[in-house]
């Protein structure tokens, strides 16, 4: 049992945003994948480097989700420490 009804409205739009935010990632992982566009562009990538068991390191960009992933981390590591600053939180 809740003591404060608005804890459940909190949680909910937390779980709405979270999931709204996981939803777009995702949408933005799946759109700028190499093969999910035309052939010629996934061809495109250059070899960099061959291995002895058949792999290759692609010449490719940095993977745009793999960017928002860590931007992300970081900005929220940084909200979350002026947060805990500003609401006078003794941990």
């Amino acid at each position: 049992m809740r003591f404060f009804a608005l804890l459940n409205l909190q949680q909910v739009a937390a779980i709405i945003v979270i999931t709204l935010i996981f939803l777009i990632l995702f949408g933005v992982a799946l759109s700028v994948l190499p093969m999910s566009g035309p052939r010629d562009r996934a061809l495109s990538i250059k070899t960099a480097q061959r291995f002895s068991d058949g792999i290759e390191k692609g010449d490719g960009p940095f993977p745009l989700i793999i960017s928002l992933l860590i931007g992300g981390t970081i900005v929220w590591a940084l909200f979350y420490i002026l947060f805990y600053r500003f609401s006078e939180v003794k941990l």
